[in-house]
């Protein structure tokens, strides 16, 4: 401090300047800490900040039972899962090609027939001879179209060619059990063709239509001449 003519010191007042700086400063200060109160960091885990930020937080309404749509909503859903049948498998091509497909024929295998020849049918120059087929099975069975027929004789050696089919096929014959069914063996008449006639037939072999199995009958003399030698399709009865 500066002295006076030797005399005592005398204080100096403080400017106008550094009081104001001072009020700024104490000002500052003041700002400063309201600041860091209202935003300041996070309150740590535990401080009574934590629970008020927790019960701010929004939170979804809960309906109360039974009351809610939602509650209403997921109970139908779920019944209507739970209740809903099963869809029925759709048939396939296949399964309904079988369920409509006729059902298999049984077909008269030798092993259920008995052959036997019948009396010849002369006239106007043509023979017929009969062959029927009986049902010897305890079910009915069914011959559809021509036999299969060649001539032996007694050694069994086959004389000239199989029997040629004669006329149309026709439906098919249903044997039931102690049922009968013929085809007709067709030749010409001794003399009334230039060609000659072949050996007498000792026996008949016949395969039943649709059959691989073949059945032997006594041919009667059977005779084929004038270079004709046919078979009917099956028909109903034992003989025309």
């Amino acid at each position: 401090m500066a002295q006076r003519n030797g005399g005592a010191p005398t204080r100096r007042r403080p400017s106008a300047l550094s009081v104001s700086a001072l009020l700024v400063g104490a000002l500052a200060t003041v700002t400063a800490c309201g600041a860091d109160t209202k935003s300041g960091a996070p309150a740590p885990p535990g401080s009574a900040d934590a629970p008020s930020s927790a019960a701010s937080a929004p939170r979804h309404p809960t309906a109360p039972p039974g009351g809610g749509r939602d509650d209403k909503a997921a109970p139908a859903s779920t019944d209507r899962a739970a209740t809903k049948a099963p869809k029925a498998a759709e048939p396939s091509v296949a399964t309904e090609a079988a369920s409509a497909a006729p059902a298999a024929r049984r077909i008269c295998s030798k092993d259920r027939l008995n052959l036997s020849t019948g009396r010849a049918d002369i006239g106007a120059g043509n023979v017929y001879v009969p062959l029927a087929f009986t049902n010897t099975g305890d079910a009915s069975c069914t011959l559809t179209g021509f036999p299969g027929v060649s001539l032996l004789d007694g050694p069994g050696t086959a004389i000239g060619e199989p029997a040629k089919r004669r006329g149309a096929a026709g439906p098919t014959v249903v044997l039931k059990p102690g049922g009968s069914a013929y085809a007709s063996l067709h030749t010409l008449n001794k003399g009334v063709s230039d060609k000659p006639c072949w050996r007498t037939a000792s026996e008949i072999r016949v395969y039943p239509p649709d059959s691989y199995g073949s059945m032997k009958t006594s041919a009667r003399s059977f005779q084929v001449c004038g270079g004709v030698f046919e078979v009917t399709a099956v028909e109903p009865g034992s003989r025309p």
